[in-house]
């Protein structure tokens, strides 16, 4: 059978904004037509807007890039859907759920929070860089401010799900401390294993264990510095995250978060047409079909029923 992909995280509607490509067929990443071959498709497209533009004026960007994604000729012709809950498994067209990446855009304004849910805004990135509003990322020792912790007690508030890629390690210890508190889950939608490939983006054991306890999930980041530190990333570096993570006992909370449109990606797999090079090398190396199944749709998919 066809394998069926939901990828956690892309930035597509960014670069389709900044390119005036159309979702259906582009030179992008990730595109419907290079999508075609998975039997289900379902995307979470990270609404991030560029370090360039100030926080105001990332806000405002932020509803021009949802506008344009509405008005694609596949989104109006009905090819693919926008959903603001988990879609059906049995639908039969693309489904794409939106996420917010670097919360920065709230630039104090604790209401604005609201106005992001209302465009369906499903799960929050807070952090992407340096030290903002909201707290600190990788690159910094710095955790969440005080109005990054109203912040996210807002988005919890409003049924959000918090997302630590991109956030230091006492940001993230925050997160889990005030989504613990919320009983609510928390992943890592972008994020390998740093024991694997030891830089500041990736995952430490303590993050991936606290993320398994929470009834979390970890998509597989296909950006190649984050595969391999010191050498050039293969299909190898992917199966090795893989089995580390499968080691944490990450089985059911493993998936893929390919970071497709936002990263350089290893040369194995250009586009989202290719993922199935993954599936084949795990086969390859004697796992399961159910394994691949479970890390490319059902994993993220039972947990987007249970927490979107």
């Amino acid at each position: 059978m066809p394998l069926s992909l939901f990828d956690l995280h892309a930035d597509t509607a960014w670069a389709m904004y900044q390119t005036k490509e159309p979702l259906g067929s582009n030179s992008l990443a990730v595109s419907l037509e290079k999508a075609k071959r998975y039997a289900r498709y379902i995307q979470v497209l990270a609404l991030w807007t560029s370090p360039d533009l100030n926080n105001e004026d990332g806000y405002l960007k932020l509803f021009e890039m949802v506008k344009n994604l509405k008005n694609d000729p596949s989104l109006t012709s009905s090819k693919a859907e926008l959903c603001s809950s988990c879609p059906a498994r049995t639908a039969d067209k693309a489904s794409l759920l939106f996420s917010l990446e670097d919360a920065r855009i709230l630039n104090g304004h604790i209401e604005r929070v609201e106005e992001i849910a209302k465009l369906g805004v499903r799960s929050i990135i807070p952090l992407w860089a340096g030290e903002t509003c909201i707290g600190g990322s990788p690159d910094t020792n710095v955790g969440l401010t005080a109005f990054g912790k109203l912040a996210v007690k807002k988005m919890l508030d409003v049924g959000m799900v918090l997302d630590i890629s991109h956030a230091s390690v006492p940001s993230s210890n925050d997160i889990f401390e005030l989504s613990a508190a919320y009983s609510k889950p928390v992943i890592a939608s972008h994020s390998n294993a740093y024991a694997v490939c030891p830089v500041s983006r990736n995952l430490h054991d303590w993050q991936i264990d606290a993320i398994i306890a929470s009834d979390g999930i970890i998509g597989i980041n296909l950006y190649h510095a984050f595969l391999e530190k010191d050498k050039k990333a293969t299909l190898d570096s992917i199966l090795h995250h893989i089995e580390y993570f499968l080691s944490r006992g990450a089985e059911n909370a493993l998936a893929l978060g390919c970071d497709m449109d936002g990263a350089d990606l290893l040369e194995d797999i250009p586009d989202v047409s290719f993922l199935n090079r993954i599936a084949e090398h795990l086969l390859a190396n004697g796992y399961s079909q159910e394994l691949v199944d479970a890390l490319f749709f059902e994993n993220a998919y039972r947990f987007a029923q249970k927490h979107f």
